[in-house]
């Protein structure tokens, strides 16, 4: 399953949100609670630094596997 919804003939924010809430649900068949961080970039793509990001991200003491995904 890919992760990308936008620029593609099936994208759809409607896609995004379904994808979205079927991971979590998946993931609440396992676990007690899950915790989601959102971040809204509609506004900043061209203007944040990715690294930047990332080493704030860092900071906050999360698990590397939260900020740091490849998937």
């Amino acid at each position: 399953m890919s992760n990308q919804f936008a620029f593609r003939p099936s994208g759809s924010p409607a896609a995004a949100i379904i994808s979205f809430m079927h991971m979590v649900i998946s993931m609440l068949l396992t676990n007690p609670y899950v915790v989601v961080i959102s971040i809204d970039f509609s506004k900043a793509v061209d203007t944040v630094r990715h690294f930047l990001l990332i080493e704030k991200l860092a900071q906050l003491g999360l698990p590397d596997h939260i900020y740091n995904s490849t998937s």
